[in-house]
């Protein structure tokens, strides 16, 4: 019987496009976090067609994640400021629409910076019963103020969210306790942030900080997590790296210096996704944002 399962896999993989199989690949890495951390909330970035197979939505693995994020759903594309093409958005709004119908909450991340275009996006995102927020540039670095006004009530999961921070960059802050510090003085429904500065993460107790809001009242805090490159600033990259690459990096991103597209089905990898899981986890997070999904779609 064995034999018979192992030639049907093969047979199975054999009969797939590449894209096809990279996509599988992608998913399997998926299923491991939400295996390892059952009890988290998964946001997945970019990459919507990760869940559907020749346009058909597959409905066993959404229930992996609880929501979706585009990047430059209606501004950003084209530069900051810069209106998304009409084709474009109605491209990625088609796969948006379908998740949102069952059930996933869509989050909209555009990057603006001009008072005009503000309410154009928050009346774009409410159209579609979307979270959407401007962001100032694309570095990500910086404190916002939110397109929706503050929430008064208690956030205790994703379909609660009005209005969220997006903060993947904290370079400007001097200190962690700066950055802790500004970070609680926010009103923000959701924080989605860098937990670490220099290496140095924040505590478990200042996560837990962070859950409640200036005015009292709870919000959740989702931690970045980037699955589908290696980033020669986390603690697990090793220097030696830098004289020779591991076979499972490919190459340098040529817009992210500094991030290395890899072979995210490797073993080797897949343990890193492992121990910093464990590290997120032992702070206390929420859940992660995981992005660079999409880049399944490179091979």
């Amino acid at each position: 019987m064995k034999k018979v399962v192992v030639f049907f896999f093969i047979v199975l993989i054999s009969s797939l496009k590449g894209d096809e199989i990279s996509k599988m690949k992608m998913r399997e890495l998926i299923k491991q976090i939400k295996n390892q951390s059952s009890d988290k909330i998964l946001v997945t970035q970019n990459g919507t067609n990760i869940f559907f197979n020749e346009n058909q939505l597959d409905e066993t693995f959404l229930k992996n994640v609880d929501g979706v994020s585009q990047e430059s759903l209606f501004y950003g594309v084209g530069g900051v400021n810069v209106a998304t093409p009409l084709e474009e958005q109605k491209y990625l709004l088609k796969n948006l629409l379908e998740l949102e119908k069952n059930n996933k909450v869509v989050f909209s991340v555009n990057y603006a910076n001009e008072r005009k275009l503000r309410d154009i996006i928050l009346k774009d995102t409410k159209k579609y019963n979307f979270i959407g927020e401007a962001i100032p540039n694309y570095s990500a670095n910086s404190i916002f103020q939110p397109l929706q006004k503050e929430n008064s009530k208690d956030v205790k999961s994703l379909k609660d969210v009005k209005n969220f921070l997006y903060l993947l960059n904290p370079e400007k802050f001097k200190t962690l306790s700066d950055y802790y510090r500004i970070l609680k003085n926010t009103d923000f429904d959701l924080l989605i942030i860098e937990p670490s500065l220099n290496g140095e993460f924040l505590s478990k107790e200042q996560i837990e900080n962070l859950k409640i809001r200036k005015n009292g009242t709870k919000r959740l805090v989702i931690s970045y997590f980037s699955i589908g490159e290696a980033e020669n600033y986390r603690e697990y990259w090793n220097k030696s790296w830098e004289k020779k690459m591991p076979s499972w990096i490919v190459k340098e991103n040529e817009n992210w210096p500094g991030n290395y597209i890899i072979k995210y089905w490797d073993l080797d990898w897949k343990n890193i996704i492992k121990d910093y899981q464990k590290k997120l986890d032992s702070i206390g997070v929420d859940g992660y944002y995981l992005d660079t999904i999409d880049t399944y779609e490179q091979f």
